[in-house]
């Protein structure tokens, strides 16, 4: 029998390379998407199973079960959503949105552990750079990054006495279509907000979009983010957690030997222009 993964957030970009690389390997791949355009494209890639999903709809989180086989080999976490702005100027309405669907992946793995157990499986959620070092306008998505870092710590532990590992992929700045759409959601976000707002924060508006432009052109290899989840899924001894460029294994090791002020002072330079003032 063939081993089986389910994929969430596999409609495009990472999740679909996901999909790609496992039915490639003989894996029935269970992926999940929201829009019938992603589900009819995903039934036509072999070994895999399309399955319509919201893991924001806690009903359909519960009826997951029943599209799956009664045993995994493993689930890949990988649905997700980027909100930027200063931590004033987020909405409410916007942060929980942001935490609901990032933090939503524990309740998919809650659906799934029997699961897993029946099939001696792993675990694996994407996590990010960013839940581990936090810049200006991105503390919404770094919270929610921190919360499945901290979740699948302890989960890691939980799990040991049935030895189902867990493992964190930890990519930064990625070339996907989230990535290269960047600036328009920014510009966007940017529109959103309060005129008092876009006035007292312009310097950091226009520093943070000057560095999304350079980190644009510097967006890490998605087949490096793949062969790490194929690792977590497939080795022997999955890593507890991977990182998947070297500017993220330099940031990460600068950042934790670097007094906080004088992270601050280096992040806050980074992100401001002084082309713009600010009240």
């Amino acid at each position: 029998m063939s081993p089986s993964v389910l994929v969430t957030g596999a409609g495009g970009g990472i999740g679909l390379a996901i999909t790609e690389r496992m039915s490639g390997r003989g894996w029935d791949v269970y992926a999940t998407a929201r829009s019938a355009d992603a589900l009819h494209s995903l039934e036509r890639i072999p070994n895999v199973h399309a399955i319509p999903l919201d893991i924001t709809d806690r009903s359909a989180i519960a009826g997951l079960a029943d599209r799956l086989p009664a045993a995994l080999n493993g689930v890949v976490n990988n649905a997700g959503i980027i909100v930027n702005g200063p931590v004033e100027g987020l909405s409410l309405d916007d942060l929980s949105r942001q935490l609901d669907v990032n933090v939503a992946q524990i309740g998919v793995t809650q659906a799934v552990l029997p699961k897993i157990r029946e099939g001696r499986g792993r675990v694996v959620f994407m996590s990010s750079v960013s839940g581990l070092i936090t810049v200006p306008g991105t503390g919404a998505y770094s919270a929610s990054k921190y919360a499945v870092e901290s979740l699948a710590d302890a989960l890691r532990i939980e799990l040991r006495p049935w030895r189902i590992p867990v493992s964190l992929i930890e990519p930064g700045p990625t070339r996907t279509d989230m990535w290269g759409d960047m600036l328009d959601e920014y510009d966007r976000m940017a529109a959103g907000l309060s005129e008092e707002h876009r006035e007292s924060y312009a310097a950091h508006l226009a520093g943070n979009r000057k560095l999304l432009a350079r980190m644009q052109r510097y967006v890490g290899d998605p087949k490096k983010v793949v062969k790490a989840v194929d690792h977590a899924l497939t080795a022997k001894h999955p890593k507890r957690r991977y990182l998947c460029d070297n500017l993220s294994r330099v940031q990460k090791a600068v950042v934790s030997i670097t007094p906080t002020a004088v992270n601050d002072a280096v992040l806050s330079a980074a992100t401001t222009s002084t082309k713009a003032t600010s009240r």
